[in-house]
């Protein structure tokens, strides 16, 4: 490393095109990488600017690569045939004008616990389905977040993000999906700078849908931060549709496929023509957003599994967000829901996948079985 040179924070991350890229975090200059024992120089993906002042570097690794170092740092290998996947979201403190979690209790915010736990499993792939940033306002009187730095800038980013996740970084290759909370006029700027699969960093509120190919398994990423959960906008709608149109050719002749987003899709009745099509493919629809765990099977569509657990304040009336989210579109069987902070491993079977539902610790609570386009959950209690 150079002097005066310092690696904040590097992992490994798939890109929109696909193919996984060491990113690194750093002061000074970009760190070299060692790919195979070859060492490849990373291009500078930002540089410093008053709210960050550091710089990103990215380089894209081969799939196959076996040993990846950035400067001392030693990275996870790409996952070629995943067996285990953790997913989880909605990982930030949230601090808003008048309620705010407690920052410091790791028993009132879990994400540290949670990373440290899924680091512990070592699984072959980390999908984060988006909300990184909650720290949006400076810490309201009385509460137990005091000193804690807010906005979007590199201070907040490092607390709520790249801090905790720390452990994470280590253990797997990763998917990162944009949240809501990383539209443009919320935490953009550090989205793009820090964590967007595309190569461009200028913020937008609509990036096209990716595909990750993982062996039998396809992930199509999609990009649903700045849609509506409640009512369809006709300036986004044209939009939506060009992307669901995307998405659904990413998908075909798919084995196994997941779309992969932020909000849950099946909305409301008026967007719905946009990606009711689109969707059908899919063997599983895979997102955060609602802060709590949902499974659920939806008629003539793939099932919903719903990922919002891995830190922010959670949402106990799950019935209530089930209708928000589902609209008019008929629920099969009975949904499970589990309004506890947590991460899912969904590992493979034969026949599809077993989620095992965790607590932030890692004990198992409740188990899931995704297959042939159904879910279905029993918790550790029945």
């Amino acid at each position: 490393e150079m002097l005066g040179a310092a690696i904040l924070s590097a992992w490994l991350q798939y890109g929109a095109d696909g193919a996984p890229h060491a990113r690194a975090v750093a002061t000074g200059a970009c760190p070299a990488a060692t790919i195979d024992g070859a060492t490849v120089p990373m291009g500078e993906r930002a540089n410093t600017t008053q709210p960050f002042p550091d710089i990103v570097c990215d380089v894209r690794v081969q799939s196959d690569a076996k040993r990846i170092r950035v400067g001392d740092r030693a990275l996870p290998a790409p996952a070629r045939q995943p067996k285990t996947i953790v997913v989880f979201g909605d990982t930030g403190c949230r601090v808003g004008l008048l309620f705010a979690q407690a920052c410091n209790d790791p028993a009132k915010w879990p994400f540290g616990t949670v990373a440290r736990s899924v680091a512990a499993l070592h699984p072959d792939l980390i999908v984060h389905v988006g909300d990184y940033l909650y720290r949006e306002h400076a810490c309201p009187p009385l509460a137990d977040c005091s000193g804690t730095p807010h906005g979007d800038d590199a201070a907040a980013w490092t607390a709520d993000f790249f801090a905790p996740a720390a452990p994470l970084f280590a253990a797997a290759p990763m998917v990162l999906v944009r949240g809501n909370h990383e539209e443009c006029s919320r935490n953009g700027a550090g989205w793009f700078r820090y964590l967007d699969a595309h190569a461009e960093t200028t913020c937008s509120d609509a990036t096209a849908p990716f595909a990750v190919d993982l062996g039998d398994l396809r992930l199509v990423v999609f990009d649903s931060a700045a849609a509506d959960d409640r009512r369809a906008h006709s300036e986004n709608t044209a939009t939506l549709k060009t992307e669901f149109a995307q998405a659904k050719k990413l998908d075909a002749g798919a084995r196994d496929s997941w779309f992969v987003t932020h909000r849950p899709p099946y909305v409301n009745a008026d967007e719905r023509a946009a990606f009711d099509d689109a969707l059908a493919p899919f063997d599983a629809v895979v997102t955060g957003h609602i802060h709590n765990f949902i499974a659920v099977d939806v008629e003539g569509r793939p099932p919903l599994v719903i990922n919002g657990i891995g830190g922010a304040a959670l949402d106990p009336n799950y019935a209530g967000l089930l209708a928000l989210g589902m609209g008019n579109l008929k629920i099969a069987g009975d949904p499970f829901g589990s309004a506890q902070f947590g991460f899912g491993v969904y590992t493979r079977t034969g026949a599809g996948w077993t989620i095992s539902l965790r607590d932030p610790a890692g004990t198992e609570r409740a188990r899931c079985t995704l297959a042939a386009r159904t879910v279905r959950c029993r918790s550790e209690a029945s």
